[in-house]
């Protein structure tokens, strides 16, 4: 019979034993390895060498009887033989852990999806699972047709689950590891304040507080100061607050903006201590609202997602507790708006928040096309731009891609904008680093470039692609969440599944073979980007904040 990879075992033993279970519910039994860790881990240790002793509750379910050997008869309380779509709905009870290991990747997405659905209404406590990076080509094997894989998942196709994530290299490839809990109740969970405004009929300018987490560049922290940007040019007073000591700048010197008062809030201080003068305020953070909640003035934080969010926790052990004190966070109260549908989709299933969608907004005007571009042209400028030190933006794929793209013959140089100079090794292909460029140079790098690739794993919104398609630029991209409220496959950019190297690498020889295609993606790039114009979008956020008044202001 065929068996999975061993290496992510200890991980997952580890997060059985942390769900302290009484039962447990083995799916996909196979040669029953995870059955005797299971025994080894919970009975044998505590001097329960016979059958008779032990203590936990542990069945399996096996889809193809022909697996059926002494391990199963012994090991296991019992065993389930057949389709674990059709047992689901028939077993004799709920299980505090149930393990689905490699077999997810065997069902196709939707049909996965559903299955997960229906286990999760059979889970005391949570449902680990482990799927593979990239499922070889498999078809049925020893007359098993349950064996054939169908399908490739990746964090994405998690967004309507509360889970925990971690990713196991094996390899050459990978194990995807995924922590899922049952749904929770909606009891206590904030909501989007009522979309019909009242009580401020005459618009008002407001007194607008931000209550900044850093001055780092950051592509969040960005969004933050486009938008006091935008609202003090709407003619609203805008306030930044920052923890800091006497001294400190209050907005960062790399960002061009001018505030109506800057206040340094002692780190010993709560913000609302200095807050009183404002309408509404701005959260900066999540970790911020647990203090915020004590704030007279309206409070609300735009969620533009993080990798906690997205469950990306880099030990699964310690998430759990990490989990508990973001459900305090996200359910202090403090309403939430989303910067994407991908990021509201997220919160509903992890929190059960119903949140306004308040998109990421563009300065079509900063961000323009070359003039009379050349299109046709043998020797390219690729563009990356993110921090080299986050994995999940999976610039390690996009360079195995490009290197796979020299080797078929291409030329190009490599421009990537980053936050620090990356330690990489050599790659054939020139690159060209730009660290910390200031904003007017930023744009003329985009405008200088011929393609952008966008690998990230998961992204909340995504600004770089919409940047690129202001200024004129083709997208390769991933399929990676927020990305899909403006990036269209086929229309204005050729998308591929977040870590799949070679449909990468063929995307990318695609749009370099092809002149027309790239002044096509340019021109509906461009299109698509002034739909995204901050004209728009800032009237949605103002609309939101009188909104956010005018509910204070019936308390």
């Amino acid at each position: 019979m065929p068996s999975s990879w061993y290496h992510p075992m200890p991980n997952i033993i580890q997060q059985v034993i942390a769900d302290h279970p009484g039962s447990i519910l083995d799916i996909g039994v196979g040669f029953g390895k995870y059955g005797v860790m299971l025994r080894e881990v919970f009975d044998i240790p505590y001097l329960r060498y016979e059958k008779d002793q032990w203590v936990i509750k542990l069945d399996g379910v096996e889809g193809f009887r022909k697996y059926q050997n002494p391990i199963h008869d012994y090991v296991y309380n019992e065993v389930f033989y057949g389709d674990i779509r059709t047992i689901v709905h028939t077993l004799p009870q709920n299980y505090d852990t149930i393990l689905l290991i490699d077999v997810l990747e065997h069902f196709e997405k939707e049909e996965g999806k559903q299955l997960l659905r229906d286990l999760l209404k059979k889970t005391n406590k949570s449902l680990i699972l482990s799927t593979p990076l990239n499922p070889d080509v498999q078809l049925e094997y020893l007359g098993n047709t349950l064996e054939a894989h169908k399908s490739r998942w990746t964090i994405v196709d998690f967004a309507d689950f509360d889970y925990l994530y971690q990713f196991m290299s094996v390899g050459d490839n990978g194990a995807n590891l995924f922590k899922l809990f049952p749904p929770q109740e909606a009891e206590g969970a904030a909501s989007a304040p009522p979309a019909v405004i009242e009580t401020v009929p005459e618009r008002e300018k407001l007194k607008i507080g931000y209550l900044l987490p850093h001055l780092n560049l950051t592509g969040g922290l960005k969004m933050l100061l486009h938008q006091m940007k935008e609202l003090r040019a709407k003619g609203h007073e805008v306030y930044a607050f920052i923890k800091g000591a006497e001294g400190d700048n209050v907005v960062p010197n790399w960002f061009d903006l001018e505030v109506t008062k800057g206040i340094v809030v002692p780190a010993h201080e709560p913000f609302s201590n200095y807050t009183h003068e404002c309408d509404v305020l701005v959260a900066g953070w999540i970790y911020q609202l647990e203090e915020l909640k004590q704030c007279k003035e309206p409070v609300f934080y735009w969620e533009q997602g993080h990798e906690y969010l997205f469950g990306d926790i880099p030990n699964l052990h310690e998430g759990m507790n990490l989990r508990n004190y973001l459900n305090v966070c996200y359910k202090s109260g403090v309403p939430v708006a989303s910067v994407s549908s991908y990021v509201a989709k997220v919160l509903k299933a992890k929190y059960q928040l119903d949140t306004k969608v308040i998109p990421n907004g563009i300065d079509p005007d900063f961000f323009y096309p070359e003039e009379n571009k050349v299109f046709e042209k043998t020797e390219f400028n690729i563009l990356l731009v993110g921090n080299p030190s986050l994995t999940f933006k999976g610039f390690d794929d996009a360079l195995m891609a490009l290197t796979h793209i020299w080797n078929r013959g291409y030329r190009f140089t490599l421009t990537w904008i980053c936050q620090f100079q990356p330690g990489y090794r050599w790659y054939p292909f020139p690159i060209h680093f730009v660290v910390h460029p200031l904003q007017p140079a930023l744009a003329e790098h985009f405008r200088k470039s011929d393609l952008l690739i966008f690998p990230s794993y998961y992204e909340g919104f995504g600004m770089p692609p919409l940047e690129a398609m202001a200024s004129g630029v083709p997208v390769v991209a991933t399929k990676c969440g927020g990305i899909a409220d403006f990036a269209v496959n086929g229309y204005n950019s050729l998308l591929v599944e977040p870590r799949d190297i070679l449909p990468m690498t063929d995307s990318i020889a695609k749009l370099l073979d092809d002149p027309e295609l790239r002044r096509t993606f340019s021109a509906a790039g461009r299109e698509t980007a002034l739909r995204f114009s901050y004209k728009g979008v800032i009237e949605k956020l103002e609309d939101y904040m009188y909104e956010l008044a005018a509910q204070k202001s019936k308390e």
